[in-house]
């Protein structure tokens, strides 16, 4: 029914006089008499505020919603937040140069750990930095590609960047028909039988034509593509025949489907080019049409060369360019090695990083292996991804358990709009609740506009007011909120107007209203402040998502109580004066007969806790105590000692269950790999990615962006008093580099670093002749003449003319983001500075790992400048340390 109240029960709220409040009394009479304008009034307003920044702002963007949960302000944040903007600045388009003789200057990425151990394909940025393409500035003859990437090892292609030239190009093999599986050899000595009979196994000189126009694969493997990772059921060795056919039955079995052929990276006819996989590579070095077609001698054989090359490939001279005889330090690389990049690529994108591992002669298992179809990563491939059955992905005992497809954002956006029906189910189950409660469906539904319309007028403060252009998908979580605020205190206004109505025992009046303003708005208004305190006193959080999401929940907590004492009172007393008793059919009050008992049942169980509930408080009050004490104690316990709470250890944010495919990827599997392990190191390895060192001059760690906008981050602020001409600032530089690499945390580096720290380098190319030999040029002063530290008009003039002869260089050798950065203009001037090496210690993400490794550079850091000229005390250091700090 559609009455609150319940005139025949009585309170012991004493008779209040009219107050002599005259606003309460005026805003009384408003709701007593003109309650209908009220709820007009103030649907307006909520609906125009809901309205104007849906019109005319942009709506929020849930693509990604991993945005925001980073930290900004803090000291490592803003160094983080100035080196993405030194880079920035250093782009092809930015206002600084590294080589002042030209116009367009290479873009980087991260960093360059060793100018000569990463050697990769270009691919797409990860969350710590963006990935750049090093393509500009190139010299006219050279034809090969230049990319960028990272690693200690060759091939990585993200995070820091180091210089690659050549195409990892591959010939295409289609294979004869022998499927002869059942001979068993010692594979060592057949791939030795062959080299001393002078065959080589990767020469296929067979009378049919078996190298096609596009090739066998289209171009070379990269994390560019989607992925697939299998493994054994029963954790078996997938290195063998058996297996893989079954990973060749999966793979037939994935691309078989349409939507794979509508977005697949095709040949000139039109055809779906090949997937890089062990089955396929195998095929590839051994002349069969398919994986299909191998033999159990092509497998043994297979691995016996991978054995045969692994030391090359962990000792850093197998690259992806070896295939070209042009580099010095491939010509100690076998050639069956070096064919057609196919081991290159084997070990470092196919197998786990587990499988002939590093010093290790013996072959190990093959855990798990990776199928990478030739299929960008992105939003395109949710359709295919819907089109696959998961659960069928597997064949003898080999399953697919994990895969990366580049769309985990674009599936949890798509999950979150299908799972809304549980927001609808959710919110029947309060509307029903508060109807039950109420008494009037009413109520119940204006109660719920006031949850919506408060949210409205929260994201019009939030946009309009505030300014604020970062909506975070936390934000949403407020809904939440507003609907536990919003019916709480819905129940507290009915109540204490039920009870006030039934110590009048009369019909709508304005002492009425203001008795149960009086009463109510104390209680609502404490519970609201309180919380909307405690939201707002998370601004103080350094963490976008969490200082947006304090914003946006307490002004909705506020909003709601605005709403409560206008639009909830209103809409109880248009309930109290136009809804009547409704006519039911006879049949009802039937159906009422029969259930009396069930009423009468549920009273008395009702009346039954009641009396327990006051019984056990006043008798046993001091075993509750001992009782509750003893459990907060023992809280307590477990939150601040065993197990306590913990930092997180995983820098993936988990959007799915942990046994989604995507999440197993980025949380079990992806670091199995060479390609993927390099991009965050690991304590396990000693030839994993090491933590850069970085150290920048003439940048200040500045962050003038919005904190409240992870895409704004502010432009790059010039630390006016560096000066790197000064021969003191030379003598310290100098020094302080040599420094460096007596530290504990310092690692040794192979191949020249020319830009490393500049000022060796430089030192070092102004020891040469004042008169060239060849030529009969006059150097001078650029020359052995000058001496160290030279006089600033030395530096400035030689400066120039090293870095433009650095640009000279074999493009292996040519500095990453180390170096001078200079003003692009006629007159170029050393604006920025950058030494960059390795340290020993590798990404991990315990936070006392990385607390240890800051602390003990950065004190150092501080002790060297602490001593530096004025011209190079305001110096930095700055590492991957964004998940750190997040910490």
């Amino acid at each position: 029914m559609c009455d609150v109240g319940n005139p025949g029960h009585h309170s012991s709220l004493e008779v209040i006089n009219p107050p002599n409040n005259k606003v309460m009394n005026w805003f009384a009479r408003i709701l007593a008499h003109y309650s209908c304008v009220v709820l007009l009034v103030v649907a307006v307003f909520a609906g125009s505020c809901l309205i104007v920044p849906l019109i005319f702002m942009k709506t929020p963007d849930f693509s990604d919603p991993q945005m925001g949960f980073e930290a900004r302000g803090t000291t490592l944040a803003q160094r983080s937040t100035a080196w993405k903007n030194l880079l920035d600045a250093a782009g092809s388009s930015g206002q600084l140069t590294v080589n002042p003789r030209r116009i367009k200057q290479p873009q980087y990425n991260v960093s360059q750990n060793v100018i000569s151990n990463g050697y990769g394909s270009q691919e797409t940025s990860t969350i710590l930095a963006p990935n750049m393409t090093a393509l500009d500035n190139l010299p006219e003859d050279v034809t090969g590609v230049v990319r960028t990437g990272v690693s200690s090892i060759p091939g990585d292609t993200e995070s820091t960047p180091t210089w690659v030239y050549a195409l990892n190009t591959s010939e295409v093999f289609q294979g004869s028909n022998d499927t002869d599986r059942n001979r068993k050899v010692d594979p060592i000595a057949v791939l030795k039988e062959m080299l001393n009979s002078g065959i080589n196994p990767l020469d296929h000189d067979h009378n049919h034509q078996h190298i096609s126009s596009d090739g066998f694969f289209c171009s070379s493997p990269s994390a560019g593509y989607s992925r697939v990772v299998f493994s054994a059921t029963g954790g078996g060795d997938l290195f063998t025949l058996d297996s893989i056919l079954s990973m060749c039955h999966i793979e037939a079995q994935m691309i078989a489907s349409e939507e794979y052929h509508t977005i697949c990276e095709s040949t000139s006819h039109e055809k779906c080019c090949h997937s890089w996989s062990l089955g396929n590579y195998i095929a590839f070095l051994h002349n069969r049409p398919s994986c299909f077609a191998v033999t159990s001698e092509d497998v043994d054989a297979t691995k016996a060369l991978l054995q045969m090359c692994s030391h090359y490939y962990h000792n850093l001279t197998l690259t992806p360019d070896c295939q070209e005889e042009s580099l010095w330090f491939c010509k100690q690389v076998p050639q069956q090695c070096r064919q057609h990049n196919a081991v290159y690529n084997i070990m470092y994108y196919l197998v786990d990083a587990n499988f002939l591992p590093p010093n290790n002669c013996c072959i190990s298992s093959l855990v798990n292996t990776m199928l990478i179809l030739p299929i960008a990563r992105s939003s395109a491939t949710l359709a295919y991804y819907h089109s696959l059955d998961l659960h069928a992905l597997q064949h003898g005992n080999v399953e697919v358990v994990a895969m990366d497809f580049g769309l985990k954002s674009t599936l949890f956006h798509e999950c979150l709009v299908q799972d809304t029906w549980m927001i609808g189910a959710g919110g029947t189950f309060v509307l029903v609740c508060m109807w039950l409660y109420t008494g009037s469906l009413f109520v119940t539904i204006m109660t719920v506009i006031a949850v919506a319309f408060s949210l409205g007028m929260s994201y019009f403060m939030y946009t309009v007011i505030f300014e604020l252009h970062f909506f975070p998908f936390m934000n949403l979580l407020a809904t939440i909120v507003a609907v536990g605020i919003g019916a709480d205190d819905a129940f507290i206004f009915c109540k204490v107007w039920r009870y006030v109505k039934a110590e009048k025992n009369s019909g709508i009046s304005v002492e009425l209203v203001h008795d149960a303003l009086k009463h109510a708005t104390p209680s609502m208004f404490v519970t609201s402040l309180t919380t909307a305190s405690a939201f707002y006193a998370s601004y103080i959080s350094s963490i976008t998502a969490i200082r947006c999401f304090s914003v946006f929940a307490g002004t909705a907590t506020l909003a709601n109580f605005v709403l409560m004492l206008t639009w909830l009172p209103a809409a109880v007393v248009v309930s109290e004066q136009w809804c009547f008793a409704p006519m039911v059919p006879p049949r009802w009050f039937t159906w009422h007969n029969k259930l009396r008992p069930a009423v009468m049942a549920a009273g008395q169980a009702r009346a039954l806790l009641d009396k327990f509930l006051v019984l056990s408080i006043t008798k046993l009050h001091y075993l509750w105590l001992c009782l509750l004490g003893g459990i907060a104690l023992g809280s307590i316990g477990v939150v601040f000692y065993y197990p306590r709470l913990k930092l997180p250890d995983s820098r993936n944010f988990q959007l799915f269950d942990s046994q989604h495919p995507f999440e197993r990827y980025d949380v079990v599997y992806r670091d199995n790999f060479w390609f993927e392990r390099l991009k965050m190191g690991s304590n396990e390895d000693a030839l994993t990615a090491k933590m850069p060192l970085r150290f920048v001059w003439g940048i200040l760690p500045i962050d003038n962006g919005d904190y409240l906008d992870p895409r704004r981050r502010g432009t790059i602020v010039y630390d006016d008093t560096f000066d790197m001409a000064a021969p003191e600032s030379q003598r310290w530089l100098l020094r302080f580099c040599r420094r460096l690499k007596m530290q504990s945390f310092y690692q040794s580096m192979p191949g020249p670093l020319l830009p490393n720290c500049f000022i060796v380098s430089f030192k070092n190319w102004m020891q040469r002749r004042c008169r060239d030999p060849v030529n009969h040029i006059d150097r001078t002063p650029c020359c052995e003449n000058s001496v160290f530290p030279y006089k600033r008009r030395v530096f400035e003039m030689c400066i120039v003319q090293a870095i433009a002869d650095l640009y000279e260089t074999p493009l292996y050798l040519r500095p990453g983001v180390a170096g001078l950065k200079f003003s692009d203009g006629k007159r170029p001037k050393i604006r920025a500075l950058i030494v960059e090496y390795d340290s020993n210690h590798s990404y991990s993400p315990s936070f006392s790992e990385m607390d240890d490794f800051f602390q003990e550079v950065e004190s150092w850091t501080r002790k060297e400048l602490s001593e530096a000229p004025p011209g190079m005390r305001n110096g930095w250091f700055v590492s991957d340390l964004e998940f750190y700090d997040l910490q």
